[in-house]
């Protein structure tokens, strides 16, 4: 009896080179909308160059997945500098930064908190 019986989905899957869903993958969803909804959250009510503060809006709309927001941060910094001061905008990452905790790989800093700190 094979347990993993492939079908026509899983192949076309693996032709398209996609990964079959996992049943976990809404709990990953969960924790990259939270992520994405604060960092959106930063850019309300900003005013300055809107082009650019539009474009860092759909950036972070599009993003694909958590490390594609980590990655946003840098940017989402040099953004908030010019328009809220280099203490605030150092805060606001401060602020972010957590909210990445245990959804990242080991190499970007996703290992959890040891439970004394």
């Amino acid at each position: 009896m094979r347990w993993n019986k492939p079908n026509l989905r899983s192949s076309l899957h693996g032709l398209l080179g996609r990964d079959a869903p996992a049943s976990t993958a809404w709990v990953h969803n969960q924790g990259l909308e939270a992520v994405r909804y604060a960092m959106i959250q930063c850019l309300v009510g900003l005013r300055g160059s809107e082009s650019e503060v539009a474009r860092m809006n759909m950036r972070l709309r599009y993003a694909s997945d958590i490390e594609a927001l980590w990655y946003l941060r840098s940017d989402l910094r040099a953004l908030l500098i010019p328009l809220r001061g280099e203490a605030l905008a150092n805060a606001t990452l401060a602020q972010l930064t957590p909210l990445f905790q245990g959804h990242l790989p080991r190499t970007l800093g996703g290992a959890s908190k040891p439970a004394g700190l």
